[in-house]
């Protein structure tokens, strides 16, 4: 082949690549938003290890992200997603903050929630994001 002919292909197959990964990056972001609607900032701002706190049922949990999902791990029992956590069996969208540990690590296990909420007003804990 020519030179010439191989750089327009080699330039074809960049842009090809290039359009295939903004169409693949916008399938995927428009999962999440399908998934979480308006709540999709709680999936973008919100890390592994995180606790969560729901103050309409005073449930708490850790966060566990994968790639297009969050789960709520909560003490002793078993992940729940991010979706069905937040809302109540009614269908009503209960009131959600997300904190990050400053510099120690807790062992949410043996932890209940008046010891979250101190914690949270000794400042051992930042607000990540709330709803």
């Amino acid at each position: 082949m020519k030179r010439r002919t191989k750089i327009i292909l080699l330039t074809l197959l960049i842009g090809l690549l290039t359009i295939g990964g903004f169409i693949g990056f916008g399938f995927y972001t428009m999962e999440i938003e399908d998934h979480y609607g308006d709540m999709q900032n709680l999936y973008y701002e919100s890390k592994n290890g995180d606790l969560i706190i729901n103050k309409s049922t005073l449930k708490f949990g850790i966060v566990e992200k994968d790639w297009k999902r969050i789960y709520i791990k909560e003490n002793g029992k078993s992940e729940t997603d991010l979706y069905n956590w937040i809302y109540d069996k009614n269908g009503a969208e209960t009131r959600i903050e997300i904190y990050r540990q400053k510099n120690s690590t807790i062992e949410f296990e043996k932890i209940n929630y008046s010891d979250i909420t101190k914690m949270i007003e000794n400042s051992e804990m930042k607000l990540v994001i709330q709803n």
